[in-house]
């Protein structure tokens, strides 16, 4: 009996010894891939920020033959309006702040590049773009609940949705190291995005998103450290 217990004892120190090491590792591996992403968002940013400087350093002529071409709109009123194109409109234009809900923006190939709606009320809006449409794009703390955002191939890289709301939104197109950082996408329908595409977002504070949230067939959000909210 007295045997019994003694290797009793020895097998439950060593399974516990054995859970705390791989809690340990789980742990250790957990912090790693945090700080891999981490330093993956620093280097993203920084080359954004090169390349906003580059493009700012370029010498322009105002063009005439594109529609909104660097249109200052900040702060205007355009709840509901609809802007159609089929030119390659809205490029580098400004609604920094700009009552956009319920409003249509379409345009064609390339649109909406570089384009700025941070602080934007976007909420249920349609904003459509054909190819390379909204690359380098900011949304930085724009409110698109309900909104529905469409590109073609080669769409939204570089795009930065910092801080933005787009719960219940619907979103199309190619998501390549965008900015995702604090992103509300509870209900929302990414779907149509691509795994890889996806997997290459980047953030300092995770996405967010929930059970009625719809992911692309394979993305796995947990393994990407995005952080389940209601």
């Amino acid at each position: 009996m007295r045997f019994s217990i003694r290797s009793l004892f020895t097998v439950v120190i060593l399974v516990a010894f054995t859970c705390g090491w791989f809690s340990t590792w789980r742990q250790v591996d957990r912090e790693r891939t945090r700080y891999a992403q981490q330093l993956h968002f620093l280097r993203e940013e920084l080359a954004r920020a090169k390349e906003q400087l580059q493009d700012l350093a370029r010498q322009r002529m105002p063009d005439r033959t594109r529609s909104f071409w660097e249109a200052e709109l900040d702060g205007t009123n355009l709840t509901g309006m609809t802007i159609r194109s089929s030119s390659n409109a809205f490029q580098s234009a400004s609604f920094r702040s700009c009552k956009l809900d319920n409003a249509t923006l379409a345009g064609g190939v390339a649109s909406f590049q570089l384009a700025n709606f941070n602080a934007a009320n976007l909420s249920y809006a349609n904003l459509s773009g054909a190819d390379a449409s909204f690359q380098g794009a900011t949304f930085v703390g724009a409110e698109l609940t309900g909104a529905k955002l469409a590109g073609g191939p080669g769409s939204f890289q570089g795009a930065s949705f910092e801080d933005a709301i787009l719960v219940g939104a619907t979103l199309d197109g190619n998501f390549q190291a965008v900015n995702i950082s604090g992103v509300k996408l509870q209900g929302a329908d990414i779907s149509a995005l691509e795994c890889e595409n996806l997997a290459s977002c980047y953030f300092d504070r995770p996405p967010t998103y929930n059970a009625k949230t719809k992911f692309p067939a394979g993305f796995d959000p947990k393994v990407h450290l995005w952080i389940r909210g209601e």
